[in-house]
């Protein structure tokens, strides 16, 4: 699935006599490209022995170069994988940049909301937007925004070598998951600070017996170790507590609850991997007579508005999308404003707060 402003074509008016290559590529160029990350016109230019201009007429198809150079150029650009530069294009038809947003599925109104947020934030720059999600996978999902975007920002649970790779130089910006090689950029999401806050907010709320529904999607983690947010709930506790692993659905959520009241009747505080799931245990608790928050307290994670559409409405721990989406614009705002990009790791950390409801 994917949402796009098109760019303009590229056009280029200026005359340049072609430079015709003789031997092949310019010694030293294949390092050149390597060391640069992205492949850039420079590059194609100086591989295929003619000018920058001479590699923007190929490309768009224009007159004043022979076919046999226009072939030239063309088998070089294929051969090193550039990607003609957004950003250039966009200053040819006055526009701006560019930014690709995946997420992983629309299913999940939280991706919604976060979309929204990009969006907003994005058109405030006066930046264009692409959206898709991944789930035709994130390498292709990746590969396929490339070639549209100067930046991609997403949700990814694959190897970062992998996405990167996909990328073929484009810089990315990763959601929730810290980034540790260059040309991939982060948003860290610190669930450890706001969990812990949570709990303790519970506690100081009366909370004695506390239980989680955890999610058993491949993307969370493996069911014997858990997610990570399972693992900052479980060290914020402090002591061994239920834990159930179901779908990230409201059906999951339904059912998540039941098992928790099988394992132990006496917990009174129920914390769910995200907010479709704590609904369900809301639903949940319905079915079974089981006063919310009267005998037990529930509390999703995500802060999505669709919250206040149950009773009692959801307690949860907003993941600050509107926060998260002015962080991520701020470290493209500082690689575009840099030649060239810098290729280390920016990371910028945005803590999760409670967004107190009815349920809890």
């Amino acid at each position: 699935m994917q949402f796009l402003e098109a760019p303009a074509a590229m056009s280029d008016s200026t005359v340049d006599s072609v430079q015709p290559r003789r031997g092949g590529p310019v010694p030293g160029s294949e390092r050149s490209v390597a060391q640069s990350g992205r492949v850039t016109i420079r590059d194609v230019a100086r591989a295929a022995g003619v000018s920058r201009q001479t590699v923007t007429r190929a490309i768009n198809d224009m007159s004043e170069i022979s076919q046999e150079t226009r072939q030239r150029v063309l088998e070089t650009v294929e051969e090193l994988g550039y990607r003609p530069n957004r950003f250039a294009i966009d200053l040819s038809r006055q526009r701006t940049h560019a930014v690709g947003l995946i997420v992983r599925t629309f299913l999940n109104p939280y991706y919604a909301q976060l979309a929204d947020a990009f969006i907003s934030e994005l058109r405030r720059r006066d930046w264009q937007v692409v959206v898709s999600t991944a789930e035709q996978g994130e390498a292709e999902a990746v590969r396929s925004m490339a070639s549209q975007a100067d930046a991609i920002i997403g949700y990814f649970v694959r190897p970062q070598e992998e996405f990167a790779a996909a990328a073929r130089g484009v810089p990315i910006v990763q959601l929730e998951q810290r980034a540790t090689i260059p040309g991939v950029h982060s948003i860290e999401l610190d669930f450890r600070t706001g969990i812990t806050d949570l709990v303790a907010a519970l506690r100081a709320k009366g909370a004695q017996r506390f239980a989680m529904i955890d999610a058993s999607s491949a993307d969370s983690g493996s069911a014997a170790v858990g997610s990570p947010r399972r693992g900052f709930f479980e060290e914020a506790v402090g002591a061994p507590c239920p834990v159930v692993t179901e779908p990230e659905t409201i059906a999951g959520g339904v059912n998540g609850f039941r098992r928790l009241l099988a394992q132990d009747p006496e917990i009174d505080t129920v914390l769910a991997f995200n907010d479709l799931m704590a609904m369900g245990a809301v639903q949940g608790a319905h079915t079974l007579g089981v006063d919310v928050p009267g005998a037990v307290r529930i509390v999703g994670i995500d802060g999505i508005s669709l919250g206040e559409a149950i009773s009692p409405t959801l307690t949860t721990l907003s993941l600050e999308t509107h926060a998260v989406a002015a962080e991520a614009a701020s470290i493209l705002a500082e690689l575009f404003a840099s030649e060239p990009m810098p290729s280390a790791s920016i990371t910028r950390a945005v803590t999760p707060v409670v967004l107190w409801r009815e349920s809890a």
